[in-house]
Parts: C-alpha cells; sequence; structure tokens
C-alpha cells in the first residue's frame, strides 16, 4: 500500500469536509468530523466463520478528542466507586432490573448512546440476560481478551480500561464484505490519524488470505464530506 497516495487521499477527505461554494466564504462545520476508512473486500466466503471479523483493536494513538471515552460500565461496589471518580456513566444491579423494565425502544436507545460498555466479570451473566438482545444487533456486547476489553475484574482494570478506550476501535465484518471504522477526528494531527489508518489496513490485510488483493475499493471521509477513493486517477481528476 503506497504511503504517498494515502496521505495525499487523507488529505484530500479533509480539504472534502470544508463546505466550498463558488461566490461565498469556505465554511468549517460547527463540530468535530470523525474521519472514516472504508475498506470494501472481495473474494471471500463469509460464510466460514473463520474468515469474518469482530475484534477491539488498540491503536497507537487517540481516535476520541476529549479526556474520557464514551463507555457505561456495569459493575458493583469498588469498581462502580472507581467509574464514578472517573467520571463516567454507570450502572449497577439495580440500576439493570430497572432498564429491563423500560419499553423496548429506550432499550435500545440505551445501546446506541454508548460506543463501548465495560463489565464487571461476575455481572456479565445479568448483562447477558437483561441487555445481549439489544447490544448484540449494534456489535457491543463487552468481549474478553484477546478480542476485546470490556471484561474486567478490579478497580485497576477499570483505570487501564478507561485510558485504553481512547485508542480502542470496533473492526467488524461478519454479513457483508464491508469494514467501516473511524481513524480519528478531522481536528487531529494528520500525522497521528495516518498512523491511525495505516496500523488498520495492515491488520485488515493480514487477515485476508491473500492480504492486499482481498481489497476492492478503500475509500476516507469525513462524517458529512464527499468520499475520496484511494486511487491515483481519482486525485488527478480532483487536481484537474
Amino acid at each position: 500500500m503506497d504511503d504517498k497516495l494515502l496521505k495525499r487521499s487523507l488529505n484530500a477527505a479533509i480539504d472534502f469536509s470544508i463546505i466550498k461554494k463558488e461566490g461565498f466564504k469556505d465554511k468549517v462545520r460547527k463540530f468535530d468530523e470523525s474521519i472514516d476508512l472504508i475498506i470494501n473486500i472481495k473474494d471471500i466466503n463469509l460464510n466460514d466463520p473463520k474468515n469474518r471479523i469482530d475484534k477491539e483493536m488498540i491503536l497507537s494513538n487517540d481516535v476520541i478528542t476529549g479526556d474520557k471515552p464514551n463507555i457505561c460500565v456495569i459493575a458493583s461496589d469498588e469498581i462502580l466507586l472507581e467509574a464514578k471518580k472517573l467520571g463516567v456513566d454507570t450502572l449497577d444491579s439495580n440500576g439493570l432490573v430497572n432498564l429491563n423494565n423500560e419499553e423496548k425502544k429506550f432499550k435500545k436507545k440505551f445501546a446506541k448512546k454508548y460506543d463501548y460498555f465495560v463489565v464487571e466479570d461476575k455481572m456479565m451473566r445479568d448483562v447477558a440476560r437483561y441487555l445481549a438482545r439489544f447490544l448484540g444487533p449494534v456489535g457491543k456486547m463487552p468481549k474478553p481478551f484477546p478480542t476485546g476489553y470490556g471484561i474486567i475484574s478490579n478497580p485497576d482494570d477499570l483505570k487501564v480500561a478507561h485510558e485504553r478506550y481512547k485508542k480502542v476501535i470496533r473492526i467488524q465484518m461478519k454479513k457483508q464484505p464491508l469494514i467501516f471504522v473511524k481513524i480519528g477526528k478531522k481536528s487531529m494531527d494528520q500525522e497521528k490519524l495516518y498512523e491511525n489508518m495505516k496500523t488498520i489496513i495492515n491488520y485488515i490485510a493480514d487477515q485476508m488470505p491473500h492480504k492486499f488483493n482481498n481489497f476492492k475499493s478503500i475509500y476516507l471521509k469525513s462524517t458529512m464530506g464527499k468520499p475520496v477513493k484511494v486511487t491515483e486517477e481519482f486525485l488527478k481528476n480532483l487536481e484537474v
């Protein structure tokens, strides 16, 4: 994979996030857009579970801005207290029961509210009982190591998870040969965005039977911007 081509494509995707209209001043959206990587995969049989991907991956650099990840900690006792000290949202045993009594629409909204759920190991049975049907379809059921980092057993584990989830992304390819993943925020240092992107691309290639030959196409885009296809031809057309 050509490094210069990837960097030029990333720069173009960031540039496309700016609203440009002839005769008007360029406008930047008022929120910090995510930068997304989209990879279309070819010649892969997803009916074979060995070819599917469902993993939380730690990157070299943060993928969020701010001081805390968008997580919900489901725990008790000391872990619950530590989570409250860290300022993240929490749910205890009673909260789980109360949540189960809510309407289905509320529970679906709750599942979508957080990027990740971090659960004390002894509460996983209750989480599976009450929330699996809502977290499972959106790929957010907590995963144990090595496929994920969402199941913990003590306050120190939580501290590590709190820092780790600033750098964690979820890579999934189950039903469709398509991978869509956030590499960071537009406001971040572009070199760090590039490092995150290259790490993800190399990891996915390593999971493929024919490495980069299984890549049909790669796109980069900001949340609201036009997608940029990572090809020399596409970039040349932009320069015309």
